[in-house]
């Protein structure tokens, strides 16, 4: 079968998650069957149904060119799930966890900005996508628990990552 019928999934940044038909990281991980840099993805045109992306977004020097790269390779109404970190976030600030100094591998992996909802929305937009759906969510990290308690007081400072799923046009 061509790959003209077939639904075909990608995760970018896909760490040790075994989520999609192809797992592209930037190093060698468990799960990845691709090494590539994802601002210059390594396939054709329109081939994927579905990319998936979390904790990526904060790491692309050019966030709009990874972001049109992902467009290219996706077929027309191709949905893209990505979840990024969330400058709104208080703990990033409090506990100076994402605001500086993030970096591994010799630095070639460092975070190089944080998004609040409108970012990201106005960057899948640049991008080609059309958003569908947009929630704040939590991580499994034990720092939820300070989450949990600056919800009390602050909710909208008190999620620590952005959902967005898009739809490509």
């Amino acid at each position: 079968m061509s790959d003209e019928g077939r639904a075909l999934a990608l995760s970018i940044g896909c760490g040790d998650e075994m989520r999609g038909d192809l797992r592209l990281d930037l190093f060698p991980t468990s799960a990845a069957n691709i090494v590539a840099d994802a601002q210059h993805l390594p396939f054709r045109t329109n081939i994927f149904t579905e990319v998936y992306e979390k904790n990526l977004l904060e790491h692309m020097p050019n966030p709009a060119m990874h972001l049109t790269e992902v467009s290219r390779t996706m077929k027309r109404d191709g949905k893209l799930i990505l979840i990024t970190d969330n400058a709104a976030c208080l703990k990033y600030y409090v506990l100076g966890t994402h605001t500086g100094g993030y970096s591994k591998h010799g630095g070639k992996d460092r975070h190089y900005a944080l998004f609040t909802v409108e970012h990201v929305k106005n960057l899948l937009q640049l991008s080609g996508f059309d958003v569908q759906k947009v929630d704040l969510v939590d991580t499994e990290y034990f720092t939820n628990l300070f989450d949990r308690i600056v919800r009390l007081f602050a909710p909208a400072l008190s999620h620590p990552r952005i959902s967005v799923v898009g739809k490509k046009n």
